[in-house]
């Protein structure tokens, strides 16, 4: 029996959000605080455009009205 130590031990094999699941309405807010960032200085950029896109890539989908209210905490 040795005592060396497992040079894999605390390497991490996924994304740490992984580990972590969030749920929906987790990763809308983290999205909406991403698509603020985005925003800051982009005067008449398109904000539905990209919260969809955000959305998209996240792989969630809101409707008409939950859409709207995103958009309206982004300030448009």
């Amino acid at each position: 029996m040795s005592d060396a130590i497992d040079p894999r031990e605390g390497v991490q094999s996924g994304p740490s959000m992984s580990q972590n699941p969030a749920d929906a309405a987790q990763k809308i807010d983290g999205i909406i605080v991403q698509c603020r960032a985005d925003l800051a200085g982009q005067e008449g950029a398109d904000v539905r455009l990209l919260l969809e896109r955000r959305l998209q890539d996240a792989g969630l989908t809101l409707s008409d009205e939950e859409m709207t209210a995103a958009v309206a905490r982004l300030g448009a």
